[in-house]
């Protein structure tokens, strides 16, 4: 298999990691080869003598994997409901849902590797790899903290940090995108919170109405029509009103859930691909595990407060197609100035995010918008950098129609971005513009900022000295 350098750097990464660590966990954007990854390091596992076993949560994965492997002449069993045993083979594919039920009749494997790691915390997964102590464990994920919030310091020790949404997009492995996205925000006050997203029987009673559902009609004949495209809805019964209301609108629409079987959904993302179906319904089921390259639209009609939700779905449409063109994103929940841009260059860490205290508000991802032409951009100017608007409250009120969507304006979204950075000339500013962007490692972000500036790395001393300050500008 040839592999891009990129995925060479990360696997010689991976290799040095489990060297010292018995587990790791690998970062990549989605769309960057992950696949490729896997194959490559269980193909060298077999040359040397190793098993290995990938671990995979959904029937797409499993069979994506397999394919995969048999295209590189890697034999492998398949641990899964309704196929036969073949344990004894020293490459597995293994459904986790089937292997935590069957761990006194599977070998112990040299080598685990995790599929959506992010995932791994899960009781089921903890089962597993308690089972096989000995086993060394790769985790793979774009995306490394559970959905809500929390880190996977207690699985993995230590972490790879491989190529995101920018550097794919720059280097034409991604495609870029748009967002169209409301002037206004949808009101959530009042909206609970449960496993780290929006209760959805909540958000179901605000955004399953006539209006805007025919809006999602409406905005995707405006700006993407012909397109085929993955609509995120906030419960079944919410996805069914969609479905049915792109279908009466003329537009070829199918739903899935989690009762449609394999060959049903395998039917659903053929026709997808094939362009007799354009537009495919779901709530989270398209979130992981499907690689439909030609999926030209992303569709938020559900709020999430998870960062994990708004990167995975979105990944769906990154992969580049021929005449694909931008990847475009309807995003009428605002779901962008909750967590950023999908490209945004994000600090991940093993444990998390920082804990919210109590009572304290999660604050919206701080964004500015022009009420004359729209524009997005971060606060500070008091003219828009765009069509030089006064932004000064003078009385004026511009009519915003409930429902309609308009571009955001992303090169001016990074401008900005980069002139606040280029602005912060010493240490400290950096550190007061990272707690004002809301950075989770503010003095650490900062540090290697500077130190960047002058080619070298940071001292241990300039840690201490920056996270002193950190604190002294919060408190």
């Amino acid at each position: 298999m040839l592999l891009r350098p990129y995925q060479n750097e990360l696997i010689d990464e991976a290799r040095q990691s489990i060297i010292r660590h018995k587990s790791s966990l690998l970062v990549m954007a989605t769309g960057l080869g992950k696949t490729a990854v896997t194959v490559h390091m269980m193909a060298e596992a077999a040359r040397r003598g190793k098993s290995s076993m990938f671990m995979v949560h959904r029937d797409t994965l499993l069979n994506q994997t397999s394919k995969a492997l048999w295209q590189q002449h890697l034999e492998h069993g398949m641990i899964a409901s309704g196929r036969s045993m073949s344990a004894r083979m020293p490459v597995q594919v293994a459904s986790v849902q089937t292997l935590v039920r069957r761990l006194e009749k599977i070998p112990a494997p040299d080598l685990i590797v995790i599929d959506e790691a992010h995932r791994a915390a899960a009781e089921t997964y903890r089962k597993i790899l308690e089972a096989y102590p000995k086993s060394r464990v790769i985790g793979l994920t774009a995306t490394p903290q559970r959905t809500d919030g929390k880190g996977l310091s207690d699985v993995f020790d230590d972490m790879v940090i491989g190529p995101d949404v920018s550097f794919g997009i720059a280097n034409g492995y991604l495609c870029g995108y748009r967002i169209i996205a409301p002037p206004s925000q949808i009101d959530l006050e009042g909206v609970k919170i449960r496993m780290g997203d929006y209760a959805t029987d909540d958000v179901e009673r605000i955004v399953d109405k006539p209006t805007v559902t025919g809006d999602a009609v409406k905005h995707y004949l405006e700006y993407a029509r012909g397109k085929r495209c993955v609509v995120f809805c906030a419960t079944l019964k919410h996805a069914q009103h969609v479905r049915d209301a792109y279908n009466d609108a003329g537009v070829p629409a199918e739903y899935m859930d989690g009762s449609t079987t394999w060959p049903e959904r395998e039917a659903i993302l053929t026709r997808i691909a094939g362009g007799q179906t354009l537009v495919l319904v779901n709530v989270e089921l398209v979130i992981e595990g499907v690689d439909v390259p030609a999926i030209e639209v992303v569709q938020w009609l559900r709020p999430t407060a998870s960062l994990i939700i708004w990167m995975q779905g979105n990944g769906r449409g990154f992969r580049p197609a021929d005449n694909k063109g931008k990847l475009i994103i309807l995003d009428h929940v605002n779901n962008w100035q909750r967590h950023g841009l999908p490209d945004d260059q994000r600090e991940w860490s093993l444990d998390g995010q920082p804990k919210q205290k109590r009572g304290e508000k999660k604050q919206d991802v701080s964004v500015k918008q022009c009420l004359k032409c729209y524009s997005i951009f971060t606060p500070g100017p008091t003219h828009c950098p765009i069509c030089g608007e006064s932004l000064a409250g003078d009385g004026r009120k511009i009519e915003i129609v409930e429902g309609d969507l308009v571009e955001i304006d992303l090169d001016t979204e990074r401008k900005q971005k980069y002139r606040e950075q280029g602005a912060a000339k010493s240490l400290t500013e950096l550190i007061e513009l990272a707690i004002r962007r809301g950075q989770r490692k503010p003095a650490e972000w900062a540090c290697f900022v500077n130190a960047a500036r002058e080619k070298r790395k940071p001292t241990p001393d300039e840690f201490n000295i920056a996270k002193e300050y950190a604190r002294h500008v919060r408190t």
